[in-house]
C-alpha cells in the first residue's frame, strides 16, 4: 500500500489571503510603473519626434526653399568637404568645384525671385479657397490665426485678404 504525503501548508486561510493581497498590490504597482513608462515614450515619440510644420504660412516654399537657396560660404565649404571624402578630389578639382559654385550661386536667387511671386499668389489662393468653405464664426478664427505671423504660420506668412 501507498503511504499518501500531506499536503504541505502554506499557513492559514487569512495568512494566504494576505498574501494574495500583497501579490495583487505589487502587480498592480508593476502595472502602473509599466504603463506609465510606456505612456512616457509614447508621448516622447509622437510629440517631441515630429518638428512643427507651419499651416499654409510657408512663403519659402519648403522642400524647395533648401535647394533653391544661394549656398553660403559655409554651405559651400560643406559641399566641397563632402565631395571631397567621397570622391577623393585632387587640389585641382577642389578649386574648380569652388569657382563652380561661386559662379552658380547667384543663380540659386534669381530663380529663388523669379518663383517668389507665383508661389505667394499660390498660398493666398489656397487660404482664399479654404475661407470659402469656413462658416463666418470660423473664417475670423481662420484670419485671427493668420494674423498672429509667423509663430502661428511660419516664416514669411503673408496674410488672406478677404
Amino acid at each position: 500500500m501507498t503511504d499518501i504525503a500531506p499536503r504541505p501548508s502554506f499557513g492559514s486561510a487569512s495568512e494566504r489571503r494576505v498574501r494574495t493581497q500583497r501579490m495583487a498590490v505589487l502587480v498592480l504597482i508593476f502595472v502602473a510603473l509599466g504603463s506609465g513608462v510606456a505612456g512616457a515614450a509614447l508621448d516622447r515619440l509622437y510629440t517631441h519626434v515630429r518638428a512643427p510644420r507651419p499651416v499654409l504660412g510657408d512663403t519659402n516654399f519648403h522642400p524647395l526653399s533648401q535647394a533653391l537657396h544661394a549656398p553660403t560660404d559655409a554651405d559651400r565649404q560643406q559641399i566641397r568637404q563632402e565631395l571631397q571624402r567621397e570622391l577623393d578630389l585632387t587640389p585641382a578639382q577642389d578649386s574648380s568645384i569652388r569657382i563652380i559654385l561661386m559662379q552658380r550661386s547667384g543663380e540659386f536667387a534669381a530663380l529663388r525671385e523669379e518663383m517668389r511671386p507665383r508661389v505667394e499668389r499660390l498660398v493666398h489662393d489656397v487660404r482664399a479657397d479654404i475661407e470659402q468653405i469656413l462658416t463666418p464664426e470660423q473664417r475670423t478664427r481662420f484670419r485671427s490665426f493668420q494674423e498672429r505671423g509667423p509663430e502661428a504660420l511660419g516664416s514669411n506668412a503673408a496674410t488672406v485678404s478677404p
